[in-house]
């Protein structure tokens, strides 16, 4: 009787299991599907290898001052797009250029670009005592990729007085990141990063949706970024 009882018990667990769509065997897309999330969360947030680069920046220990509990890893991706009708002029510059921004330009890691985060509305030289001075142009704020092998000046940014870029930092010789503050005209102003792949002129978008924090940072690694140059 016992093996008649095993044999009626196992035949009620195989038609248990297969008449139960929570017991049936997954299908072989469920370990792609299960992969497809977790990249798409990870493609939202800051990669670790980017969190490592910011958290070795000067700005990052200010912020960090300014804004208790500060994290990269809090930074979510809000937005994607390519821009391939950027603003591109001629670039010319002055004979004193490089002498007075040169220290300040970011340049890729294969020096091939760089970014200028300042001569737009910072007017930086040496005043009649021989110290370096900076005298604001104007409310606004450009930020310019400029390729010197071909003379040419790329609008990355350009925002009015409630906005700003902090920082500059390039990842490889593809993809540059800005740090910042920006005001949408909707949240108000949060802090941001934006990453640009050159290749496929596209943006990424990062923000930080806490608008005590972007408070707190515009305008206040600057001062320590250009150190050395008196602000006016």
């Amino acid at each position: 009787m016992k093996y008649k009882f095993g044999w009626i018990l196992g035949l009620s667990i195989l038609i248990a299991c297969q008449s139960d769509p929570k017991s049936t065997v997954p299908s072989d897309n469920a370990d792609n599907d299960d992969e497809e999330m977790v990249d798409e969360l990870v493609d939202t947030l800051l990669n670790t290898e980017n969190i490592r680069t910011f958290e070795s920046l000067g700005f990052t220990t200010v912020a960090k001052s300014k804004v208790q509990g500060f994290d990269w890893s809090k930074f979510v991706m809000s937005d994607t797009w390519k821009e391939d009708t950027m603003y591109t002029t001629p670039f010319r510059p002055t004979a004193d250029y490089y002498t007075n921004y040169g220290r300040f330009l970011k340049y890729s890691p294969d020096s091939t670009y760089f970014v200028d985060l300042d001569s737009y509305n910072i007017n930086i030289h040496k005043d009649n005592k021989g110290n370096w001075v900076g005298e604001e142009l104007g409310p606004d704020t450009e930020v310019s990729l400029i390729n010197p092998k071909t003379g040419e000046k790329t609008r990355l940014m350009f925002f009015g007085p409630s906005s700003s870029i902090e920082e500059a930092i390039w990842l490889d010789d593809d993809n540059v990141a800005l740090l910042g503050v920006h005001d949408d005209g909707v949240s108000g102003a949060i802090a941001v990063v934006w990453k640009y792949h050159l290749p496929t002129q596209t943006f990424y978008l990062y923000e930080l949706k806490d608008g005590l924090s972007a408070q707190e940072l515009i305008g206040s690694w600057r001062h320590e970024r250009l150190k050395g140059v008196a602000i006016r």
